[in-house]
C-alpha cells in the first residue's frame, strides 16, 4: 500500500529553479552560490527572489561585474592541472555537492504527503548532486554561446524530480515501485545571448530547465530546508522547451517561453504550454517582486494520467534589515477533469502561502522560520483533502567553507482529515549535512 501510495505521489507532484544562483535569497551560511548568467547586457538575474546571498539589496546591473564563484575541492584538484587549464580556457566551470539527511518522526512508515523527506525514522542520501556549466562572460557585449548540466548521481530525490519521458523505468525497478536511489539529469541546456535583440540584450535557453515558480528550488545548497513546504511539492519542478529573458530596464526585466508542459520530457503526454515571469527588482531597492505564471489547456490527461494546470503565482521579498529578510511566496493552481479521491472527475485546485523570516547572524551561522498555509480543496494533489498548515525552524551553521550543517523542527497538521497516517498531525526533526565539493 505504502509503495502504491509513493508511487502515485512521484507522478504527481512537480516543481523547481531556473537559474538557482539568483533564486537564492539565504544568507551566506545557509548558501553561497554565486551568480553565474551575466546580468550585463541583458542576461540579467531574472529568475526566482533575488539576489545576492548576502545582501538582497545588492542586484547585479550592467555597471557591476558578478562576484567571483567559489572554488570548491573538484575546481580546487583541476587546477594547475592541463585538463584543468583547458576547462578554464573555454569557461567551463564544474562543482558539486552531496546532501545528506535522517529525520525522527512521529510517523512511523512514511512522512507522505510530504514527499521529498517521505520516508521516516530514516537516513536518506537527498543529492549527489554535480554541476557543468559553459559559462557567458558578463564582459562581452557579443552573441555567445553557453549550456549547462545538472545532474543528481544519485540521490533519492529523483524519485520526485523525473519529469515524464525521462529515465522513467527507474520508478517501477523496485518490483513495481520505485528504486530508492536513482539518476536525474535535472537541467540540460544551451543557452545563447543575443546583445541586440532588445535595449540590454536578451538570453535564451533551450532544453530542459528548472521553473521559475517559487521561492524554494530542488538544489540542496540553495534552499532552506531538506523539508520542502507544500507549496513547492505540488507545483512544477522543471520545463522542457525554449525560455527567453529581456530586461526592460534597470528595474524590470520579462521573460517568456514556450514548454511541453510541467514536469514532461518527450512524452505522448505534452502539451503545449506558455510560460512567463515579470520582475521588478530596483538595483538599490530592499524590495523585489516576481510574479509567475503558467497557462494551458489546464485539463487533466485521462489517456496518459497526467495532470495538466494553469499556475499563478507571486514571489515578494524585503530585507527589512542587514539581518533580517521576509519573503512571501504564494500561488493558485487548478485543472479540470481530474480524477478526485472518492468523487470521480472534476475541478480541482489548490492554493496557498509560505512565509520566510531569514535572520543572519553570524557569517557562519543563520536561522531560518518557514510558516506556511496549503489548501487542496479535493485532495487531487496530496491525496487527502483538506487545509495543510506547517511550521518549520531550523538553524543553518557552516562551520568551514565546505561544510554546512542544518538541524530543524517541523510541525504539520491538517484539521479536516487524518492525512499522516490516519493522523492529522505530524511532528519531525531533522538532521541534515552538506558537503560542498
Amino acid at each position: 500500500m505504502i509503495s502504491a501510495i509513493l508511487l502515485t505521489s512521484a507522478m504527481v507532484v512537480g516543481q523547481p529553479p531556473t537559474d538557482y544562483s539568483v533564486r537564492g535569497l539565504l544568507p551566506t551560511a545557509l548558501q553561497d552560490v554565486q551568480p553565474k548568467t551575466p546580468a550585463t547586457g541583458g542576461a540579467a538575474a531574472s529568475e526566482g527572489p533575488p539576489g545576492n546571498p548576502d545582501a538582497v539589496a545588492s542586484i547585479k546591473t550592467d555597471k557591476e561585474e558578478p562576484a567571483p564563484a567559489t572554488p570548491y575541492l573538484l575546481e580546487r584538484s583541476l587546477a594547475g592541472t592541463a585538463f584543468g587549464q583547458r576547462l578554464q580556457d573555454r569557461g567551463i566551470t564544474v562543482f558539486g555537492w552531496t546532501q545528506m539527511s535522517y529525520n525522527v518522526s512521529s510517523a512511523s512508515r512514511t512522512n507522505l504527503p510530504r514527499t521529498l523527506d517521505d520516508r521516516a525514522n530514516e537516513f536518506l542520501l537527498n543529492q549527489n548532486w554535480l554541476h557543468i556549466e559553459k559559462t557567458l562572460d558578463p564582459k562581452k557585449n557579443e552573441v555567445q554561446f553557453g549550456w549547462n548540466l545538472d545532474l543528481i548521481v544519485p540521490g533519492s530525490d529523483y524519485r520526485y524530480t523525473l519529469p515524464r519521458g525521462l529515465l522513467n523505468s527507474q520508478l517501477t525497478r523496485n518490483n513495481g515501485s520505485p528504486q530508492l536511489y536513482g539518476i536525474d539529469p535535472y537541467q540540460f541546456y544551451g543557452q545563447a545571448f543575443l546583445p541586440n535583440l532588445g535595449s540590454q540584450g536578451t538570453t535564451v535557453k533551450v532544453g530542459r530547465f528548472a521553473t521559475h515558480c517559487s521561492y524554494e528550488v530542488v538544489q540542496g545548497v540553495d534552499t532552506p530546508f531538506v523539508s520542502r513546504s507544500y507549496m513547492f511539492q505540488y507545483n512544477p519542478f522543471t520545463h522542457t522547451g525554449v525560455w527567453a529573458t529581456t530586461p526592460l530596464s534597470d528595474n524590470w526585466t520579462i521573460s517568456n517561453g514556450l514548454a511541453t508542459g510541467s514536469d514532461t520530457f518527450i512524452d505522448p503526454a505534452n502539451r503545449l504550454t506558455y510560460i512567463g515571469q515579470l520582475r521588478w527588482a530596483p538595483p538599490e531597492g530592499k524590495t523585489n517582486l516576481n510574479i509567475n505564471y503558467v497557462i494551458t489547456d489546464p485539463k487533466y490527461d485521462i489517456r496518459n494520467s497526467f495532470a495538466f494546470y494553469n499556475y499563478y503565482g507571486i514571489v515578494l521579498s524585503s530585507k527589512f534589515t542587514d539581518k533580517l529578510t521576509y519573503v512571501l511566496d504564494s500561488a493558485y493552481s487548478h485543472t479540470s477533469n481530474a480524477p478526485i479521491p472518492g468523487n470521480g472527475n472534476g475541478f480541482a485546485d489548490w492554493y496557498g502561502a509560505a512565509n520566510y523570516f531569514i535572520y543572519a547572524h553570524t557569517d557562519k551561522v543563520s536561522s531560518i522560520l518557514r510558516a506556511e498555509v496549503f489548501n487542496d480543496s479535493t485532495g487531487f494533489r496530496t491525496g487527502t483533502e483538506g487545509v495543510y498548515t506547517e511550521v518549520t525552524y531550523g538553524v543553518a551553521w557552516k562551520p568551514t567553507q565546505s561544510l554546512i550543517i542544518r538541524p530543524s523542527a517541523r510541525y504539520d497538521y491538517n484539521a479536516s482529515n487524518g492525512a499522516f497516517e490516519g493522523k492529522q498531525n505530524l511532528w519531525t526533526g531533522t538532521m541534515e549535512f552538506i558537503v560542498r565539493w
